[in-house]
């Protein structure tokens, strides 16, 4: 099968040939699949971590090999009687099995797939509300086997189990992390199974591994017809296979190229079929490129408009299940191409295509971020964050306290923190926010919020208000799960962000077996250290802490802004 692409871009012709002729002289998937790392910097540290970062490579092959195995071990009776499979992980470990849920859904007779990448008490609670233990399977997905989020989940949800059911405790268990963590070691004395990953693979370029594939084999979907996709495109970005001939790459010369001139907001867009594949691209994307005050910021989850609410900082890229209609947005997206705003067009047979498409965009981000200078294997605004949330846990630990600033700059039902001018109320504050707004910039909306319909709609709504209004690119993330993607690039990426933060107050708490902190200690923890590393490298940044009914003052923000 062939995921077939079409080109659309006008006015961007010279810099597409610009980007592959750049990298057909580097003769990238040459280099690439010898694993050099001057394709990216020639720093010593930056060449040893790409060279061993490149082992997705070669994985639809690899693991097509373990499919028979994963298929039988997702089918045995052991398994075959859990109703829910909850997958503890974050960022590269936990989207892509979402993702494989949201799109294949679970076969007949095999137990539904619940993602948990938050720290929030409340959809912690949630979860429990869904799942009853004595028919759940637990996935620890860990490639540290120290992410403090995971870790503190696997321990909570682990003294429970205990409890309930002290004499199965170990089937209720499995473990995915690389070879020598804490996780494995814990895993193979206390799990049922434990999954080795091959070190030489960084998180958000694990999908194709186990990382992805045994969430998807629990699913009960065809593995191997899936991985026999995916290594049909493997095949198409071949070391053998000419630069200039290789879509994958020619797309990566086209992202790349486009944001060294500036064009750096990629704008993406799918067809109802395809509607979570974005939220595992923009982590990709995201944090592989952003860095060193460069990057390619993805823009997910838009609603499209009229040209005139886009700025020439925008590329769009459409993808599309064979079959879907999608009438009016395909109709905009002519009418933004006849005003000279590239569009790449993707499209895919099948949906067990969807592996081969994500293999793609793992080759398009390396070649993108060859033409930037960056190396998109390592995250250093990752540790930032996680690094803040520890010392402010240790803080917390001799204090009992842990707080954005002492001085808010609104105090009431609803408060304020931040580094632009005082004002009366929110909404004035927010004005004064969205007076530093200038053309190239954008709008990062960060929720520590639950993730849930009507606060996805609401959001959604915000994401369109602030982008007409602004005409600049919004974005939306649920925290503390962006930290471990598009909070690389807010942090290490270019410097033109505003930042609106939106924090409630969890009514659940739960606590943490061994801490002396809970979970709402930790997910405030996470959400005041993000503040404060935006403030301190003085990006604009507002923080408003959602008392009491959240839904209700956000709703009320909302209309405000509208």
């Amino acid at each position: 099968m062939v995921i077939k692409y079409d080109f659309r871009i006008r006015k961007n012709e010279k810099a597409y040939s610009e980007g592959i002729r750049k990298l057909s002289d580097l003769e990238f998937l040459k280099k690439l699949w010898e694993k050099d790392g001057s394709l990216w910097s020639d720093d010593p540290h930056h060449r040893a971590v790409a060279l061993n970062r490149l082992g997705w490579l070669n994985l639809p092959s690899q693991m097509r090999r373990e499919a028979e195995s994963l298929e039988e071990f997702a089918g045995t009776k052991a398994f075959r009687k859990f109703t829910h499979v909850v997958h503890l992980g974050m960022g590269g470990s936990s989207l892509a099995p979402e993702v494989f849920f949201r799109t294949f859904g679970n076969a007949a007779d095999y137990p539904e797939l619940i993602v948990l990448d938050s720290t929030d008490p409340d959809y912690i609670g949630d979860v429990l509300k869904r799942i009853k233990l004595d028919s759940t399977v637990f996935i620890v997905a860990s490639k540290s086997g120290s992410t403090v989020e995971t870790h503190s989940l696997a321990k909570f949800f682990y003294e429970m189990m205990s409890k309930s059911h002290p004499e199965t405790v170990r089937e209720h268990f499995i473990a995915i992390t690389d070879p020598g963590t804490s996780l494995q070691t814990e895993g193979e004395a206390e799990y049922s199974r434990v999954f080795l990953n091959p070190p030489d693979i960084g998180g958000r370029y694990s999908a194709l591994s186990y990382f992805g594939l045994v969430p998807f084999a629990l699913l009960g979907r065809d593995l191997a017809r899936f991985l026999e996709r995916s290594e049909e495109q493997e095949r198409s970005c071949g070391a053998n296979i000419l630069t200039k001939n290789c879509d994958a790459v020619k797309l990566g010369a086209l992202l790349g190229e486009l944001a060294v001139s500036g064009a750096n907001k990629l704008t993406i867009q799918t067809s109802s079929s395809l509607s979570t594949a974005g939220w595992w691209i923009e982590q990709l994307v995201a944090e592989s490129t952003g860095k060193e005050g460069k990057g390619i910021l993805p823009v997910n989850g838009e609603e499209l408009t009229v040209p005139n609410f886009y700025s020439q900082d925008r590329v769009f890229v459409y993808m599309k299940l064979h079959g879907d209609i999608e009438i009016e947005k395909e109709e905009k997206l002519k009418v933004l191409q006849s005003n000279g705003f590239p569009v790449v067009w993707i499209e895919i047979d099948d949906l067990y295509e969807l592996g081969g498409l994500f293999y793609h965009w793992e080759i398009a981000t390396a070649a993108a971020a060859s033409i930037i200078h960056i190396d998109p294997f390592d995250e250093p605004n990752v540790q930032e964050s996680k690094d803040n949330t520890k010392r402010l846990l240790d803080e917390f630990k001799s204090t009992g306290k842990v707080e954005f600033d002492s001085s808010p700059l609104l105090d009431g039902p609803t408060k304020v923190y931040g580094n632009t001018p005082a004002a009366g109320d929110v909404r004035g504050i927010l004005n004064n926010l969205f007076a530093g707004r200038k053309d190239g910039d954008y709008l990062a909306i960060m929720a520590y919020l639950p993730r849930k319909s009507d606060v996805e709609k609401l959001l959604s709504r915000l994401q369109t208000v602030l982008r007409d209004r602004l005409k600049i690119p919004v974005t939306v993330g649920y925290g503390p799960r962006f930290l471990h993607s598009t909070g690389q690039f807010h942090k290490g990426g270019t410097k033109n962000g505003l930042f609106l933060q939106l924090v409630h107050e969890p009514e659940k708490d739960y606590s943490i077996p061994g801490e002396s902190y809970t979970f709402a200690n930790l997910f405030h923890a996470q959400a005041i250290g993000d503040y404060i590393s935006l403030k301190t490298k003085e990006k604009p940044v507002v923080s408003i802490v959602l008392r009491g009914n959240f839904y209700e003052q956000l709703a009320e923000i909302v209309g405000k802004i509208n």
